[in-house]
């Protein structure tokens, strides 16, 4: 037979293993070539985060003039930039640079504004979103609606300004960075103190949906009742799909891991959600070397699921394949968490067509990419699971490093009983 029933990474499997075997000690030279796999793989994403972290910044004054529109000269003035006159006697306008971190990293933003506190342009000078989110912000012409506004107003997202559906992270970031810079513009150029920003929580139905499915997923995988955990676990995979999925578009992705690498870190009061389920999967991957996410709620995992329900696929990888295209996914995970780095851009490294199928919005490549898991779903169980999604090398990583760990701890530990 050319082909076995096999699927790395399906709840079955994982659940036929006990914890002890999940910790055994793998054996003399694979533990060696895994720790040598481990170490060139973090030596390659430093070397990323370096010449990313080098050739990053963006030049900002070229871009004053298109936010000070009359604006004959333009001076440096501490924070801001200040436009003049054609005689520089007269000052026509300042502009400020201000910056927050959106879904994939920081946006630099920005804002001119008039000596009466009028806006008077917007410029977006570097942004690192994934591409399809922020096209969405210019199609819905988002920074438009800070142009005239006056410098007192709230501009939150939701109240002054108008939420764009599908890309409220970025929506929120660029917001963010508006704000910071019309801060400086009143405090510097108007010498107007503004009232301190009120930061609310935002926690809501997708932050609770996300914690009371960790929840699920973590004591449903210790359930001895076979049947009790299979309909456990379709629930949690239906409420994912639609809630994570296809309602508020808020899947998993390779961005937000190459986001964390890279430090950037948005503000907690309005990503909850983003700490919520990074740190989950982190924290319940690292101590009980499980991953509740990708099997028991994953939004793309789920709908590739319910196809393997209707048609009856199988799970299986070709036998002789099985080493090819397991390194061929770990190949595409790495190659897209160094892109990412090295452009300073997570959002580049994303290739999963989530968006595609939750927003029903792509380019027909991304179209033509998800037709063809469609159709393969229906002929194998979990397709992009099992040979493209990134997230299981970045899963399996975790569990090599904590193994790696583990076996350091247990050998100083029996070092320190004999002396």
């Amino acid at each position: 037979m050319d082909a076995k029933i096999l699927d790395q990474h399906s709840e079955q499997d994982r659940e036929a293993m006990t914890p002890a075997a999940l910790n055994r000690p793998a054996p003399r030279s694979k533990a060696r070539g895994n720790l040598w796999l481990v170490s060139a793989t973090l030596v390659l994403i430093g070397v990323a985060w370096i010449y990313g972290y080098l050739s990053s910044g963006a030049e900002v004054a070229p871009f004053v003039q298109e936010v000070i529109p009359d604006a004959a000269k333009v001076e440096i003035r501490g924070n801001l930039f200040v436009g003049l006159s054609e005689d520089g006697e007269r000052v026509v306008g300042y502009a400020a640079l201000g910056e927050s971190s959106g879904y994939g990293g920081p946006i630099s933003l920005l804002v001119g504004m008039n000596p009466q506190g009028e806006i008077t342009g917007v410029k977006i000078v570097q942004q690192r979103e994934t591409p399809g989110f922020f096209r969405l912000l210019e199609r819905e012409g988002f920074v438009q609606q800070f142009i005239q506004k006056e410098f007192d107003q709230g501009f939150v997202v939701g109240e002054d300004l108008d939420a764009i559906s599908g890309a409220t992270f970025s929506a929120e970031g660029v917001a963010a960075s508006a704000r910071q810079a019309i801060r400086t513009l009143a405090q510097e150029g108007l010498n107007q103190t503004l009232p301190a920003e009120k930061r609310s929580i935002k926690f809501g139905i997708p932050e609770v949906t996300l914690i009371l499915l960790f929840a699920a997923g973590y004591f449903g995988h210790k359930m001895r009742n076979p049947a009790g955990k299979r309909r456990m676990r379709w629930g949690t995979m239906l409420v994912g799909m639609v809630v994570l999925g296809f309602i508020y578009t808020m899947p998993f992705t390779i961005a937000q891991v190459v986001s964390l690498l890279s430090g950037f870190w948005p503000d907690w009061h309005n990503n909850l959600y983003w700490y919520v389920l990074l740190g989950g999967i982190l924290f319940v991957t690292s101590v009980d070397a499980k991953n509740p996410y990708c099997s028991w709620f994953c939004p793309f995992g789920a709908f590739q699921e319910c196809l393997a329900t209707i048609s009856g696929a199988k799970s299986y990888r070709p036998r002789r394949w099985n080493t090819l295209l397991t390194w061929l996914q770990r190949g595409l995970a790495l190659a897209a968490i160094l892109l990412g780095l090295a452009l300073r851009r997570p959002g580049v490294s994303g290739y999963e067509p989530f968006a595609t199928l939750f927003d029903l919005r792509g380019t027909p490549i991304q179209w033509i990419f998800l037709l063809g898991i469609v159709l393969a779903s229906l002929i194998i169980y979990r397709p992009f699971c099992s040979y493209l999604c990134p997230l299981a090398p970045v899963v399996d990583f975790i569990a090599e490093s904590r193994r790696r760990i583990r076996e350091v701890w247990q050998q100083w530990q029996k070092h320190a009983a004999k002396g």
